[in-house]
């Protein structure tokens, strides 16, 4: 299984605008009725995990002298647990995650079977976390399928799909559904609370119709590879997809694919072309874009391709 850092993850300590998906999931579990397996299911950067994360908090820090704030929706950071978490040592928790989308390990999955087939140390219920879990393969999810039969009376899975892929039906069958949405209204609340809290620099537009999680990596993006907001769309491409050769991180071609979405927008908006040929433009800069990562082309052809597109526009 993955060491996972929840340092590095982009969840807040105090949980904003998501009180009624929270509500729900204490209040089952108060009442002894939270199911085995629940799949959380939405749009990347909503706040599942971070829901999660909450969620645990509240959980396991019932019985210390600083334990979750339920009215503030707030984790005490001076919990015993919230510490493990952080420095990952706790027993209870245990946690598989796609690393940079690609598909989540047969080893992970045969680990955790592993590890559920011990019996924990304490007394507490378990916790099995699979985030991106669309991520699932066919050689996988086989052996997760059987894991999710019969889960012993003290361990439980939540499954967090991001809808990047097709999740295998197989595995939502097993699951009780709970979908994520989240308003427009609600996303720039929390846009704007990570903005403050985290003293980012907003380099990307905050009506941009982004969820919080996205809009916060996107950002980061931009800071690392020196991209400024001024730039123009060219410049902003072919610093992404230079980083994506590197790294390959599908992220990089996620921005990518928006900055020329919110490109295109604009030109419509500004009525100096026509529909329909501006719709072909992006349509042959995004095909040059698949096909750069399909078929690993030559960077400096492709780029190359995208600027005289781009100088027509």
């Amino acid at each position: 299984m993955k060491n996972f850092n929840f340092l590095n993850s982009s969840y807040s300590t105090t949980l904003i605008s998501l009180d009624r998906y929270f509500n729900e999931m204490i209040e089952l579990y108060n009442l002894k009725k939270f199911p085995k397996i629940m799949l959380l299911n939405g749009k990347k950067g909503i706040g599942k995990f971070t829901l999660v994360v909450h969620f645990l908090n509240y959980i396991y820090t019932k019985e210390e002298e600083n334990i979750y704030n339920i009215k503030e929706k707030k984790i005490n950071i001076d919990s015993i647990f919230y510490n493990q978490l952080l420095n990952q040592t706790n027993q209870d928790v245990l946690l598989i995650q796609a690393e940079e989308h690609k598909n989540i390990k047969i080893d992970d999955i045969r680990k955790l079977k592993s590890t559920l087939s011990k019996s924990s140390l304490s007394k507490n219920p378990r916790f099995t976390i699979i985030d991106e879990v669309e991520f699932i393969n066919e050689n996988s999810v086989n052996a997760l399928l059987k894991l999710l039969e019969e889960p012993s009376d003290n361990n439980f899975f939540i499954l967090i799909n991001n809808q990047q892929a097709d999740l295998i039906k197989t595995v939502s069958s097993r699951c009780l559904i709970n979908n994520f949405y989240l308003s427009s209204d609600d996303a720039k609340k929390i846009i704007s609370y990570l903005s403050e809290s985290k003293n980012l620099n907003n380099l990307i537009d905050v009506n941009s119709n982004l969820t919080p999680g996205l809009f916060v990596r996107f950002n980061e993006i931009f800071v690392n590879l020196g991209i400024d907001k001024n730039d123009n769309i060219f410049i902003k491409i072919n610093k992404l997809l230079n980083a994506y050769k590197v790294k390959k991180d599908k992220t990089l071609i996620n921005l990518t694919l928006f900055l020329i979405d919110e490109f295109f927008f604009n030109q419509v908006k500004k009525k100096e072309n026509n529909l329909d040929f501006l719709l072909e433009i992006k349509s042959d800069i995004n095909n040059n874009i698949n096909d750069f990562i399909r078929y690993n082309l030559n960077i400096s052809s492709v780029l190359n391709s995208i600027e005289i597109k781009l100088k027509n526009v």
